[in-house]
């Protein structure tokens, strides 16, 4: 009879679980549908507490299916505020992972001081975003809940695959890219690592076992994002993808994002590299996962493939950066030799000043929902009108009005379509509304009204009052906006 064998004994897990609550409590979650929780829109649509099942974006094509379903049946249970569990969860997952990982490469810091001292500067790296974050604005996870936060799970796989727990690790990494499908050529890298390290180890019943699982995990994903999102006409992808590249040039265009500080990101890959050469199977792994993308990238630098630019190879950089530098901080901290008590006094204290300043910056200096609290006094305003809206032409810079009134919009520029012939779309109705909002007469602003409404119909409208060039009831209260409904003020201006 098989006997499952623990990976950790049950007081470490305990403990390491207790450190990385402690982490999670210095971090204030952004509110649930700030800015990019757009995504959710598919989870949600179908509720009865708002109308975005009429909304254009919420109607076009899914590229995330398996986080849209799970998080529509997590709601649906229990409530949207199960979504701040599952986030703080993910966000767990980060220290409690790379510590095990750094532990298992580095096993002296297992010590419970070394241990503390571990996760104090964690909280920091974590907070200075420097040694964390990835190239090109990515980031595995951040306050703010979407796709690209379970990554984490990729530390998962990786200390799975380094304790031998080979399927599981497989799993955990295919799985991270069926939540974002962004990750599944990065999925390809770190398989890749493990591939080399079977091959060069010579062992090759696991090489095997683990090319063929990784494919039977990875296929489906895979076949359908090339079946929906990429098997479209030639002209089609040429212009969807010119118009993704203006879109995201933060994150797409190498040329317009890579500096300086990314080769400093690279020096802490190197040296991390470096300190761990005699580690073969982590060596070789971690070489070729991060090697794969640099070598994209730097192709990509010289090419510009349009197409390869889209994939974001630099990607990949939201685990290698978080893992060098941990790597870096556990070798040094393997190095102190300092008595038990002046020990325990310094873990102590690093844990205490790291935890609470940082706490307190989030919660309470930074504070960032009590500054978007101010934005959602014009939601606010909006929703008392619910009932009489049904779609709404807003600014294309207020990206939070979608999600926090439960209305449907005409667009905004923050949440874009997948699909090429779709982005198509989305940039034509981008073009609709700043031509309506950089209107200079009342006839321009009837002239482009009706070119919106030749493709989708407008009943109310978000103005800027000192915009209006129309005496109209303005339906809400506000100092900056007016809300004015299309059919009491311009179709009576047509007449």
């Amino acid at each position: 009879m098989l006997k499952f064998k623990p990976f950790l004994k049950s007081n470490d897990k305990i403990f390491y679980l207790f450190l990385s609550l402690l982490f999670v409590l210095t971090v204030q979650q952004f509110d649930l549908y700030k800015g990019g929780a757009n995504y959710l829109i598919h989870s949600i649509k179908f509720f009865d507490n708002n109308k975005l099942q009429n909304d254009w974006m919420a109607n076009q094509e899914d590229h995330l299916p398996l986080f849209t379903y799970f998080n529509y049946f997590l709601i649906k249970i229990f409530s949207k505020n199960v979504i701040y569990v599952i986030h703080s969860i993910l966000l767990g997952i980060c220290p409690f992972f790379l510590y095990l990982i750094s532990k298992n490469l580095f096993p002296k810091i297992k010590d419970i001081n070394l241990c503390i001292i571990w996760f104090a500067i964690f909280i920091f790296i974590f907070h200075e975003n420097s040694f964390f974050s990835g190239v090109a604005g990515h980031r595995v996870i951040d306050v703010g809940y979407q796709p690209a936060s379970f990554g984490t799970l990729f530390f998962i796989g990786i200390y799975l695959f380094l304790i031998k727990r080979i399927f599981l690790s497989i799993f955990f990494i295919c799985l991270a890219a069926s939540f974002h499908p962004t990750y599944i050529l990065h999925t390809g890298f770190l398989i890749l690592g493990f591939i080399a390290y079977t091959l060069l180890s010579k062992k090759y019943l696991e090489f095997f076992k683990i090319s063929i699982f990784y494919f039977i995990l990875i296929l489906p994903i895979t076949l359908f994002i090339i079946f929906n999102f990429i098997i479209i006409e030639k002209d089609i992808t040429i212009i969807g993808q010119e118009i993704l590249l203006g879109r995201i040039p933060h994150h797409a265009n190498i040329h317009y994002w890579f500096t300086y500080k990314d080769l400093f990101s690279l020096l802490v890959y190197f040296f991390s590299l470096f300190l761990l050469k005699k580690n073969f199977k982590f060596f070789v792994i971690f070489g070729v996962f991060g090697f794969c993308s640099i070598i994209l990238s730097f192709i990509q630098f010289f090419l510009d493939n349009n197409s390869l630019a889209l994939t974001f190879p630099w990607r990949t950089s939201v685990f290698i950066i978080p893992v060098s530098s941990l790597i870096v901080t556990s070798y040094f901290i393997n190095k102190i030799k300092i008595e038990d008590k002046k020990l325990k006094f310094i873990a102590l204290s690093l844990i205490l000043v790291s935890s609470l300043s940082f706490g307190y910056k989030s919660h309470y200096i930074k504070d960032l929902n009590s500054k978007f609290g101010i934005k959602l006094k014009l939601t606010s305003d909006i929703k008392k009108n619910f009932s009489t809206i049904d779609n709404l032409l807003i600014p294309i810079t207020l990206e939070d009005i979608r999600m926090n009134t439960g209305l449907p919009v005409f667009i905004d520029w923050k949440h874009h379509t997948f699909r090429y012939d779709q982005l198509i779309e989305w940039r034509l109705r981008i073009d609709l509304a700043i031509n309506f909002y950089k209107s200079r007469t009342l006839e321009e602003q009837i002239f482009n009204l009706n070119k919106i409404q030749e493709i989708d119909y407008i009943s109310h409208i978000l103005i800027k009052t000192d915009d209006l060039k129309i005496e109209c009831k303005n339906l809400i209260n506000h100092k900056v906006f007016a809300l004015v409904s299309v059919n009491e003020c311009f179709d009576n201006a047509k007449n």
